[in-house]
């Protein structure tokens, strides 16, 4: 029996720990008082960092807790640094804004969300200052894809499936997506892309932070599409 019962310490000392960890800090920090402060705020989505400022709680008390509720289910692990509460409905966009920072969401998720192209976007494309990345969340794919610091701008908060995400103005997503057409890491420009609506003039001030003269020459080449947005640029 004593032998039964040291080995089950040995093999539940993890778990004890996190029990008596989390029962600690509960009289701070618990699951109810966090469900009803991002209630009042409309938040679903977290990092350990706001937990710090709404709970006044240590580093530990707070990994203690995200630990607990995660292995119970309660809290999910959407990547490294980011959680949300179970259940929630989770907007795709704001986690793309908060999984990669800085970002924007740009290029076709942009497009498509301004009915520039009529195809629907499963991915959650992304404009960053950063490395590119790519990876996948709650079933969602999340790519990032790098430009440059002078580049970096063009966008707006808007409010998207009632959550406040950056996203592309048109002109932005358009100069972005010309952008990448000119690097070749988009192989084919989308025929049916309505340009009637879109700012040239904005456009051609966009191009510009790319810092690169040869994205007009290559677009008047190979781009005949975009002849409207040419003629802008050389005027």
């Amino acid at each position: 029996m004593l032998v039964a019962w040291g080995e089950w310490m040995k093999v539940n000392t993890f778990d004890k720990k996190l029990f008596q960890l989390y029962h600690i800090i509960m009289s701070k920090l618990n699951l109810y008082k966090l469900q009803e402060k991002f209630g009042e705020i409309k938040k679903s989505i977290f990092t350990p960092q706001d937990l710090k400022l709404l709970f006044y709680a240590n580093d530990r008390a707070i990994n203690g807790f995200l630990t607990y509720n995660n292995k119970k289910g309660k809290i999910l692990k959407l990547k490294k640094g980011l959680y949300g509460i179970s259940k929630s409905n989770f907007s795709s966009n704001l986690i793309a804004n908060l999984a990669y920072k800085p970002s924007y969401i740009s290029f076709e998720t942009a497009l498509s969300y301004y009915h520039l192209i009529p195809e629907t976007v499963y991915s959650i494309i992304s404009a960053t200052s950063k490395a590119s990345r790519e990876w996948n969340m709650q079933n969602t794919n999340y790519v990032y894809r790098s430009i440059k610091k002078e580049a970096y701008a063009g966008y707006i908060i808007k409010t998207i499936e009632n959550e406040q995400v950056l996203i592309a103005t048109p002109e932005k997503a358009l100069a972005d997506y010309c952008y990448f057409i000119y690097l070749g890491k988009i192989k084919e420009w989308n025929s049916r892309l309505e340009l009637k609506d879109i700012n040239l003039k904005k456009v051609k001030e966009y191009l510009k932070l790319f810092n690169n003269r040869k994205i007009i020459n290559f677009i008047k080449k190979y781009l005949p599409q975009l002849c409207l947005i040419v003629n802008c640029l050389i005027g």
